[in-house]
């Protein structure tokens, strides 16, 4: 009996091993398989990571650029401002001189009903004198209104600027957002494949 019972179990013995070891080569396929889709999706989320890291570098560097174009332009405007400041009080002064002048030669005019020729001489002189006010006066207001100009250029320029800028922080938001979404997504299809 005891013959009978061995030989049975030596029959017997390569069907429980075949069945134990194709039980275990699926489990070993099963987990080759997972293994390869976590690698594949580890792959694609470095490639999607490295491209948002590149686009996030490409952004700041915008985002830098066009801080500094601002902060340039906002130094422009103030020296202009400045300049602007100190050709209208040159205007002003030349203004009060050449009233002085033109007063001046009024009083020369009027008095002693050029009698002499001394006084001849000095109202000539005077009348030079209101010419050259005048022209230099002419030439301050022309340089007054070109710096009006520039101001004005400089300012919307910077407005330019900070459009672009704000339009910058706006796509860097939406790209967080879409980046953060992403990786949430990701994370719950990790989630997924660990537990099945």
């Amino acid at each position: 009996m005891k013959k009978h019972l061995l030989v049975i179990l030596l029959i017997l013995f390569p069907f429980f091993a075949s069945a134990q070891s194709s039980n275990f080569n699926s489990h070993i396929q099963q987990a080759r398989n997972m293994n390869m889709q976590m690698q594949r999706q580890n792959q694609q989320w470095a490639s999607e990571r490295s491209r948002a890291d590149q686009q996030w570098f490409m952004q700041t560097m915008m985002n830098r650029q066009s801080m500094s174009k601002i902060q340039l332009t906002e130094k422009k405007i103030a020296k202009e401002e400045k300049n602007k400041k100190k050709l209208e009080e040159k205007n002003a002064k030349l203004n009060s001189e050449l009233e002085q002048q033109k007063k001046q030669l009024e009083t020369l005019e009027h008095s002693d009903k050029n009698s002499n020729e001394d006084t001849q001489k000095e109202i000539e002189k005077a009348k030079q004198k209101i010419a050259k006010s005048e022209e230099k006066l002419t030439q301050s207001k022309g340089e007054l209104e070109t710096s009006s100009k520039k101001i004005d250029d400089l300012k919307n320029e910077n407005t330019i600027l900070l459009t672009k800028k704000s339009e910058l922080e706006k796509k860097e938001q939406e790209e967080k957002a879409r980046k953060q979404s992403q990786e949430d997504i990701n994370k719950a299809l990790l989630q997924n494949l660990k537990t099945n």
